[in-house]
């Protein structure tokens, strides 16, 4: 298949305005899911873990109608993304099957979102985060085939690096999105150690049950420390082996994508270092989040 077809570059752009509003959408729902979380009260940080006021702010209402009408503009997008991918002649966009993949993630974010307003488990939070995470991989993946295509086979055992740091780096979103959920942004407060409490409970890796927060105590949630210690654990891992993946890419045709996952997963350690010793700020946080959709995508964007 020539990748310079018209009709090819045509869907590839299409794709690519789907991946940026997806992008838009993941950084709006972040931002509404953070904040809810009490990262943007005053005073910081006692407030954290408080619970929503009865009446939310004028500027999250503004936030969700727009996430909702991006949600919209973007439906009939990935509906020609389909239809495209299977109508294209003289070949069927090598694509359609991802496009596919990207329609039923949006159909079960959709049904989610039902709901998603109110609810307390960190479950809904984390099919929201991890749904919103894959749209955006897979949109990514289908812009970018032309470029992907001509970067040729990748170097000898690299498959199986980007294997294990993809599935790193999935198993540290969830932790990411239980320590946010489940109000543990600040069960750890110091850089260097992190005390678990004295009896701890497993529930706090349970995404069905409801974290118990005490915004009269600090931390508000000291169960949180254990998927809070895990979640630096794992950070350690997923360093470790998004670096050697993108080392390996560094020698071979797919160089700049090489480039891109050093630079993100340095961003996103120093991130991670700013969010416990500034105190979970939440443009850092934020930062944080977009970060790790951008790395999810970009490992998924190799072939």
């Amino acid at each position: 298949m020539n990748p310079d077809h018209p009709r090819t570059v045509l869907l590839q752009r299409t794709a690519l305005i789907c991946a940026l509003l997806v992008f838009s959408i993941v950084g709006i729902s972040a931002y509404i899911r953070l904040s809810a979380a009490g990262l943007g009260c005053a005073p910081w940080p006692q407030c954290y873990g408080q619970a929503l006021p009865a009446t939310p702010s004028a500027t999250i209402d503004v936030l969700r109608l727009l996430h909702r009408l991006l949600a919209v503009a973007l439906l009939p997008l990935l509906l020609l993304l389909l239809m495209g991918g299977f109508t294209r002649k003289p070949d069927p966009w090598e694509q359609r099957w991802t496009a596919v993949c990207a329609l039923v993630v949006t159909l079960f974010l959709a049904v989610l979102g039902r709901w998603t307003a109110g609810a307390k488990i960190p479950a809904i939070a984390l099919g929201n985060l991890m749904g919103g995470f894959l749209l955006f991989a897979l949109c990514a993946r289908m812009a970018f085939s032309g470029v992907r295509q001509g970067t040729g086979s990748p170097p000898a055992g690299g498959r199986r690096w980007r294997h294990a740091a993809s599935a790193a780096v999935v198993v540290q979103v969830v932790l990411g999105g239980l320590v946010s959920s489940g109000l543990a942004g600040l069960s750890c407060p110091d850089l260097f150690a992190c005390a678990l409490p004295t009896p701890f409970s497993w529930n706090a890796l349970n995404p069905w049950h409801v974290p118990l927060a005490d915004p009269s105590a600090w931390p508000v949630n000291p169960q949180g420390a254990l998927v809070h210690l895990l979640h630096r654990l794992m950070g350690l891992i997923t360093v470790v082996l998004v670096t050697v993946t993108a080392w390996r890419l560094l020698d071979s045709r797919q160089r700049r994508t090489g480039i891109v996952l050093l630079v993100l997963i340095a961003l996103q350690l120093g991130l991670g270092v700013l969010l416990v010793v500034a105190g979970l700020p939440l443009a850092a946080a934020l930062a944080h989040n977009l970060l790790a959709a951008l790395l999810v995508a970009s490992l998924l964007a190799l072939p």
